[in-house]
């Protein structure tokens, strides 16, 4: 019986970490291979470390577990592309058939040239599969003349909220968002156009802290007291069940995210917007692409996103609830789980 490695973050805070999990509970025969040293990684063998280059623990569990197909979760934050093309090698040469889901296909780091995408090159070629999430991700490999391994299957999307979660306490009309506490969110600039919206009760801020979020917290803090807001905008700072926070969100009539700049792919907390079958509003951003049915913002700026929410009509707010409750239903992770199973037979 042919047993899967899949390389993964596990157990922490991270949208790779719960994009694998979901797609692992559909699927057997997965041994899952996880960062060494941080996260509960109960089910998972902990064998490798962010942006190492040894690659030893993975190796030496692939010969132990008799692995002969491995499936890799790669961002660059995990690992830079100069080492992926290492390991890569590493398997090909082993002969591990190898499936990879790229998260970033945009990167092009000026300081640190071994994080360009360029330097994976080689390694990319040799695999069996190269799984992206969007369009725009095809294009950008193929303009590095990586084309024939390359296949688009789309980010699962949780499923709506079952009748038993119970959603955090929230009334009247009531605008939202999601995701980590982060700068180039655009949670501050959401802070300061909701002021200026007129017709909101609250603003709903479901933004979970992690490493990274620096004085993110600190700032949006001092912006809802300068502002005089406390009554009005409802931070919540604790890392949610993913239930209780669809669940919530699915009490909002608008969920908005007003990224400003991100060369990730996909975004993970927007899937969780999908799956609330709340209306979007998005920044006009390639992150977004494949969102369909989700209001798409002037700009990002407050000026933009105070003049974009503003113009929503109700006609609007109901054609954009129909696309996304259609979009949550046709990319169920079991679905997204069979499309991967089919490569991996």
């Amino acid at each position: 019986m042919k047993v899967i490695g899949w390389i993964t973050t596990w157990g922490i805070r991270c949208g790779i970490a719960t994009y694998s999990r979901f797609l692992v509970e559909q699927m057997e025969d997965v041994v899952v291979l996880c960062q060494a040293g941080e996260g509960e990684v109960e089910g998972a063998i902990p064998c490798w470390n962010r942006d190492s280059k040894f690659f030893s623990g993975i190796i030496a569990q692939i010969a132990a577990k008799g692995i002969d197909t491995v499936v890799i979760q790669h961002q660059p934050g995990l690992l830079r592309f100069s080492y992926l093309n290492e390991l890569l090698l590493k398997l090909a040469a082993m002969e591990v058939k190898v499936f990879i889901t790229m998260h970033n296909t945009r990167d092009r780091s000026i300081i640190f040239p071994s994080k360009r995408i360029e330097k994976a090159v080689e390694g990319l070629k040799t695999c069996s599969t190269v799984m992206v999430h969007t369009n725009t991700d095809v294009e950008n490999l193929k303009r590095l003349g990586i084309e024939e391994n390359v296949v688009m299957i789309p980010h699962g999307i949780y499923p709506p909220p079952s009748e038993s979660a119970e959603p955090l306490s929230i009334e009247g009309r009531v605008m939202g968002t999601f995701g980590f506490l982060l700068p180039h969110k655009g949670q501050l600039e959401l802070v300061e156009a909701f002021e200026r919206l007129p017709g909101w009760d609250k603003l709903l801020l479901l933004c979970a802290t992690r490493e990274g979020t620096g004085n993110t917290e600190k700032k949006i803090n001092s912006l809802i007291e300068s502002k005089e807001l406390g009554d009005r905008v409802q931070l919540v700072t604790e890392f949610l069940d993913d239930e209780v926070a669809i669940a919530t969100l699915a009490k909002c009539e608008l969920l908005v995210f007003p990224y400003q700049n991100t060369k990730e792919s996909a975004s993970g907390a927007v899937r969780m917007g999908v799956a609330s079958g709340v209306p979007l509003a998005v920044s006009p951003i390639p992150i977004f692409d494949d969102v369909s049915g989700a209001i798409r913002m002037r700009g990002k700026s407050v000026d933009d996103i105070v003049a974009s929410i503003s113009m929503i009509s109700d006609d609007e707010l109901e054609a954009s609830r129909q696309a996304i409750v259609q979009l949550r239903d046709s990319l169920q992770w079991d679905e997204v789980a069979k499309r991967i199973q089919e490569r991996l037979r």
